[in-house]
């Protein structure tokens, strides 16, 4: 397609002052682009608001440079380089697979072969695979065997095959670990094939084989530099084995045992004198689950080096079901699932780099792209202050482990049932479309990989589509995350506020001393991924007399961590997130797999790890829906003098945020509420509320309630509402949340001179202030059950 030609990213989402940050182009078809460097102020194009606003910012970086064509290489997958050992005539081949996508349609983006075991390339070598009709395949140069028997996908299979040079014999054994009654008997395939088996260079490949071998400047991004790997598999592979003579079938049963050391007194690697002497390779990917390295339990210690990420932590053909926790039982998650988008670093040559200037300020900004033929792209990242020589005494905490959850998702053309969930035609963007029709980009954690799996793992180095400015989310038809954010962004410039950036990734590696040289935090609109740092932080942050303003909804949901294998890269590179048996799921993880690959920590939602939403800033997620927004009223507890000062300049009956950039009103797309018996203090107060005004598109969250009844939504429920709340915090610290994602949305309006505005503004200005909040009055320092709380919606009534 002729859109999209020119795309990049950084290597970092943020930067210190006096640090270099680096950029990849991809400049497809024009011959040279233009880079200038701006700040991003606002980045919805809405005609009811300000409009994109950027400031152009004089650096050295800003002229023009030649374009060149760069690509990404996706797919996982491991490699050895070549090795004498490996350039066998005689040999055993085997492994256990569980094929997710077997046979693809002709017109499948990655149709073809699929290799699981192989060091082959045009016609020279040898491998296992599965063939284009999805049945398995032994190749020995240019001859193919099969057995024509179909692989059952989603289903475990043995697979072998043995040739012996000596006598011309191949055997391929294909042995289902699961038989129906009506199945076939599957009978070993049995042929003579002529020597010798002819050798190059070409890498030994799991889940794939070697394509091609070039200098073309576009494999520059292949790993190995230079080779391309295709045919990558879809699916589990578990146990491969590379043996030194064809063995029979008693011996390649004992192999299954793999490179074990202790079957002898002697330790050798293998399962018996004899087969020690055979073993080539003997993988065994339980060993190292969180690093992006095959182990090899045999005598060469062939280590396999993974490739974009594949992932780990996975059941294994001998999972038993009493193990949910693969620390517990390693041995039975010896099981890597491998796909074809699988993407970890798209490797790209560097084009420019910039070196930030040491007083440099802390705020959001884009390296613009431009061609003379009208190509643009932009590509966002944060100066944030090193910890120690903070500029302000405000901090906006970007959600960025939120912004990679949502890294190029493909939901908008994906998802079944689209038009139901937003109650309308939705309208894609032109990254969209890209997307679909480039898979290599890979997708969100709210996306499927192709062959129907679950992305779990998500990573920054790669061109983020959806983290732009005027990228409108076809849920909202209105900005969302990275674009939504600057709502906030501008109301703070608008309003004459000095403020730092920092990120999720930046109080996750840097804790407290990140956020406590602060007097207020004010989070995003969506803060909804979150790591187990970055909340421990959090909650050490406001129990020290830190102030924190929740900006949204859907915040502190899902467990994340940063996968510490590419650590060297930078922080934050990849993270992970499992879909377990509650929350909002687009998918969901199998039975066994909920713990993450890159800390062994249980995945899923925090509530459902005993941390509840409500615990951080005083709400918690009740409900979602993306028709339209809506506003709030006041409740009596707004009057209490513990919190009547945030209204100032507002009189009682006015209709608090009736406009907005986002649905047309500040309550609304995903809204959160006070609930004690979830975590709310008890001394919480709700100041305003929407309850009774949204639409039969919102509806109740599903942990919320124990199975399907009519009455769940916007109309008939209760919880289907949000709550604007405040409590205090110990040593003169406050939570103020705002509860919805909307909300920010409606800062903008009229030129910033409307009640929303004049709230925040209110609470701004009191949580920034030295030294602790004023003290409640005594008469407020009461013994509170949890479940003596009453809601003010409720007591209304």
């Amino acid at each position: 397609m002729a859109w999209m030609r020119l795309t990049g990213y950084a290597d970092k989402f943020s930067v210190h002052p006096g640090d270099s940050i680096k950029f990849y182009v991809n400049c497809d078809g024009p011959k040279e682009y233009d880079v200038q460097l701006v700040r991003m102020v606002h980045c919805d194009t809405n005609p009811k608001g300000p409009g994109l606003i950027e400031e152009k910012i004089d650096a050295p970086v800003n002229k023009r440079y030649p374009g060149r064509k760069q690509i990404i290489h996706s797919g996982s997958y491991g490699y050895v380089e070549d090795r004498p050992q490996f350039r066998l005539q005689s040999f055993t081949l085997q492994c256990w697979i569980w094929p997710t996508a077997p046979k693809t349609h002709p017109r499948y983006w990655k149709h073809g072969a699929q290799g699981l075991v192989t060091k082959w390339y045009d016609g020279k070598g040898y491998g296992l695979f599965i063939n284009e009709e999805g049945c398995p395949e032994l190749r020995i140069n240019d001859t193919r065997i099969t057995n024509n028997v179909p692989l059952r996908d989603h289903a475990w299979h043995f697979l072998a095959a043995t040739f012996d040079a000596e006598t011309g014999t191949a055997t391929l054994y294909h042995e289902p670990q699961i038989v129906y009654a009506l199945d076939p008997e599957i009978e070993p395939v049995v042929t003579s094939v002529s020597g010798p088996v002819l050798h190059d260079d070409s890498p030994v490949v799991l889940a794939g084989y070697t394509r091609e071998h070039t200098d073309d400047p576009l494999a520059r991004s292949s790993v190995p530099q230079g080779i391309v790997i295709g045919g990558h598999y879809n699916g589990k592979l578990d146990s491969p084995r590379i043996c030194n003579r064809a063995l029979s079938r008693l011996e390649i049963e004992t192999m299954k045992h793999g490179g074990t050391r202790g079957m002898t007194e002697r330790r050798h690697a293998g399962p018996s004198s004899k087969l020690a002497e055979t073993v080539v390779a003997a993988w065994d990917f339980s060993d190292g689950i969180n690093t992006i390295v095959a182990k090899d339990h045999g005598p060469y210690l062939f280590h396999a080096q993974l490739v974009n990420c594949p992932t780990r932590a996975m059941t294994g053909h001998n999972w038993t079901g009493q193990n949910f926790d693969w620390k517990h039982a390693p041995e039975e998650y010896g099981a890597i699932h491998f796909h074809d988008d699988d993407v970890d670093d798209a490797r790209w040559d560097v084009d420019f780099e910039w070196q930030v200037p040491a007083d440099f300020k802390s705020d959001s900004y884009a390296m613009k792209l431009t061609t003379p033929e009208g190509d643009e792209d932009y590509i966002p990242f944060f100066v944030v202050p090193r910890v120690g020589q903070e500029q302000s005494k405000i901090a906006v905490m970007i959600p960025t482990i939120s912004y990679m959850a949502y890294a190029n998702e493909h939901l908008a053309n994906n998802a079944g049932g689209a038009e139901l969930l937003v109650y309308r035609v939705p309208i894609m963007q032109h990254q969209n479309m890209f997307l679909s029709e480039h898979r290599e980009f890979g997708g969100s954690i709210y996306d499927t990989h192709t062959d129907g799996s679950g992305i779990c793992l998500s990573s920054r180095l790669r061109p983020i589509l959806s983290m732009r400015p005027k990228y409108d989310h076809f849920l909202t038809q209105a900005p969302w995350q990275y674009p939504a954010d600057h709502h906030l962004i501008y109301w703070l410039n608008k309003m004459g506020y000095q403020y730092d950036i920092i990120t999720d990734e930046d109080v996750t590696y840097d804790g407290l001393a990140r956020l406590e040289n602060y007097n207020v935090v004010i989070t995003g609109s969506h803060p909804e991924h979150n790591s187990g740092p970055q909340l421990d932080a959090l909650h050490d942050y406001t129990q020290r007399g830190g102030r924190l303003m929740y900006m949204g909804a859907d915040g502190w949901y899902w467990v994340h961590s940063y996968h510490p294998a590419y650590d060297d890269r930078g922080r934050g590179v990849i993270t992970e997130m499992r879909r377990c048996e509650s929350g909002i799921r687009t998918w969901r993880a199998d039975p066994g797999e909920y713990y993450h690959q890159s800390t062994g920590e249980l995945g899923g939602m925090w509530r459902f790890r005993g941390r509840y939403l409500h615990t951080v800033a005083g709400t918690g997620m009740s409900s979602e829906g993306f028709d339209v927004s809506t506003y709030y009223t006041r409740t009596p507890e707004s009057l209490d003098p513990r919190v009547s000062w945030a209204f100032e300049g507002i009189d009682y009956d006015e209709k608090l945020g009736n406009f907005g950039l986002v649905g047309g009103g500040a309550a609304g797309t995903e809204l959160d509420i006070v609930d004690t018996m979830l975590g709310s203090p008890p001394h919480t107060l709700v100041v305003a509320t929407s309850a009774g005004r949204h639409t039969e598109g919102y509806l109740l969250v599903m942990e919320d309630f124990g199975f399907n009844q009519q009455g769940l939504d916007g109309t008939q429920h209760p919880r289907v509402r949000s709550d604007i709340a405040y409590h205090e915090t110990p040593n003169g610290g406050a939570c103020f949340a705002f509860s919805s994602i909307a909300f920010c949305g409606a800062l903008p309006w009229n030129d910033c001179d409307n009640n929303i505005s004049r709230l925040v503004k209110n609470v701004l200005d009191r949580f920034m202030q030295d030294g602790p909040l004023p003290p409640p009055p005594p008469e407020a320092f009461v013994h509170r059950g949890r479940a003596d709380y009453e809601p003010p919606v409720k007591a209304a009534k």
